[in-house]
């Protein structure tokens, strides 16, 4: 029976990590899905500006001024780092579709990983539920 005690609680410790693993991949998951929302509204957005129109910009905290667009083949695109670069729209439009499809890639590993870790610990759970049996 002392020999069962620290393997169940070995497992119960194995069980509890993969539990703090899944909440930070499922919060990476749910940053990233909003951040492919995000990428993908701007190319959608950039298909419906035309020179003259009026838009509002985010200046920040909620605050946002209208402006009429000048030119609308050209934009400015965040390129990594802080640095943004203007860019004509079929450029952004690549380097957007890019982007998403990169985040999208990223997704679908962070998914795998998950599925991954729910096995593992269906698995301890098993293997813990014997365990537990055992020292009835």
């Amino acid at each position: 029976m002392s020999q069962a005690d620290p393997e169940l609680q070995a497992l119960s410790q194995m069980m509890m990590e993969i539990e703090s693993r899944l909440e930070v991949l499922h919060g990476e998951l749910q940053n990233l899905q909003m951040i492919k929302e995000d990428v993908e509204m701007a190319i959608v957005s950039m298909e419906s500006i035309s020179t003259e129109s009026t838009i509002q910009v985010p200046l920040g905290s909620e605050t946002y001024v209208r402006a009429s667009v000048v030119n609308d083949d050209e934009f400015i695109v965040g390129i990594g780092g802080n640095y943004s670069q203007g860019q004509s729209k079929e450029q952004a439009k690549i380097l957007l579709t890019e982007r998403s499809q990169t985040i999208t890639s990223r997704i679908e590993n962070i998914s795998k990983a998950i599925e991954e870790l729910k096995a593992q610990g269906v698995k301890l759970g098993q293997q813990a539920q014997e365990q537990f049996s055992n020292l009835q």
